[in-house]
């Protein structure tokens, strides 16, 4: 694999990797992703509830079912979740005006919108160095215990509504930082 697929796939691991429930919480849809998240209703996430929504998510991303996503899963999801913002890019980096994004376009906007910060994210996140991320690496970053001890202000061992709702203003103000102050 080339380094620049390592690159690419680095700025599309961050995207996935970053966009974990507190992004989900940003927003007025924040009361219905806790009510996605909480699956038994009750009004308060427990970590196992959090633990099966990474597991789902990791499956929905690794389409392939090899336990892994690799850059063309990652771009798949990226690209799904995008919206009206796919078609942006599309317009502004399709060159050749096919419709489509071949390889050198894809390099070109990868290119465009990567930095040094995607490449040592990767570097940080790829700790066995094979190119791909295992959902244990994507994990790694953001610690689910840890995030779980955070939002549970109260010690009750499950996060309520009032407790989801300060994520999601914090998010809102600082981004997925703002939620681990």
């Amino acid at each position: 694999m080339t380094i620049r697929a390592h690159l690419h796939m680095g700025c599309l691991a961050g995207l996935i990797a970053l966009a974990g429930v507190s992004a989900h919480a940003k927003g007025p849809g924040s009361e219905a992703m806790f009510d996605r998240i909480d699956t038994d209703a009750n009004g308060e996430l427990t970590q196992a509830e959090l633990d099966a929504f990474a597991q789902a998510r990791f499956a929905r991303a690794d389409t392939n079912g090899d336990g892994f996503v690799d850059a063309d899963e990652m771009t798949a999801q990226v690209m799904a979740r995008a919206g009206n913002r796919g078609a942006r890019l599309l317009a502004r980096y399709d060159a050749d005006g096919s419709g489509t994004l071949d390889a050198q376009e894809l390099a070109k906007m990868a290119e465009a919108r990567r930095g040094a910060r995607q490449d040592r994210r990767m570097a940080r996140l790829d700790t066995n160095g094979d190119g791909k991320l295992s959902a244990e690496e994507m994990a790694a970053r953001r610690d689910p215990a840890r995030m779980f001890e955070r939002l549970d202000t109260d010690g009750s061992g499950t996060i309520s509504q009032a407790e989801f709702a300060k994520l999601a203003d914090r998010a809102g103000r600082g981004g997925a930082r703002g939620a681990s102050k």
